[in-house]
């Protein structure tokens, strides 16, 4: 394709029609080159209107002001993209101080390395006679704990890392299984939480949503969070 002299609008050339097409994506796409295209199209259809027949004047205040919102859009587009990237990143900043925090997340397995940790149950309904089994990487009972009643909602409780003869546990993996019976007398298994120290945030380079490193080697999701204790 080349250009006319007379008007710039690209016409037909035998000798470059097998030439290879630009293959850059971003090749007139801007709202500066869709502007220009627009005038310099505008300016050829004046130039060859029909002297008898000229063209209406309100159908080309329509093609501007529409060049106009299109135009406007765009800039809109990469104004609320730069505030978003400007809130994502006060976001992470303030997130920091959750450095050294532990955050309550879904999971019944402990990756126990000494100390005390803090464990939850996400209870549907009010249970009696609720109990915490921890069992090791085989699958051995090594400890029990009695919770009693405890009301529905979230409820919090620590694994000491004591076994039922009262001796330390070694590190490694062990299981939380918890268990009440409600009011009909039906055994029920709540949600358990494990929580562990927060000691470092990422940042997702997808989504830009901060990722937290625990103590206990788990990355996790501020989303994936359903409580926050000391």
């Amino acid at each position: 394709m080349t250009t006319s002299g007379m008007s710039g609008i690209r016409i037909y050339d035998p000798a470059l029609a097998n030439k290879p097409k630009d293959t850059n994506p971003n090749t007139g796409m801007s709202a500066a080159d869709q502007t220009q295209n627009f005038l310099t199209l505008l300016i050829a259809q004046i130039k060859n209107q029909d002297p008898m027949s000229p063209m209406d004047a309100s159908t080309m205040t329509a093609q501007m002001s529409q060049l106009n919102m299109v135009s406007s859009m765009g800039t809109m587009n990469t104004s609320m993209q730069a505030m978003l990237a400007q809130m994502q990143s006060t976001n992470f900043m303030n997130q920091a101080s959750l450095i050294g925090q532990s955050p309550m997340v879904a999971g019944s397995s402990i990756n126990y390395t000494g100390g005390k940790v803090v464990l939850g149950a996400n209870l549907a309904n009010p249970l009696q006679d609720v109990f915490a089994t921890i069992k090791d990487s085989s699958g051995n009972v090594v400890g029990t704990a009695q919770l009693g009643s405890l009301n529905s909602g979230m409820a919090n409780f620590a694994f000491d890392g004591v076994d039922a003869n009262g001796t330390s546990m070694a590190n490694g993996i062990y299981r939380v299984e918890i268990s009440g019976k409600n009011s009909t007398g039906i055994n029920e298994n709540p949600t358990v939480y494990i929580g562990s120290p927060v000691v470092s945030i990422l940042k997702d380079g997808s989504s830009g949503e901060a990722i937290l490193k625990l103590a206990d080697g788990r990355s996790i999701k501020t989303s994936e969070v359903k409580q926050w204790v000391k």
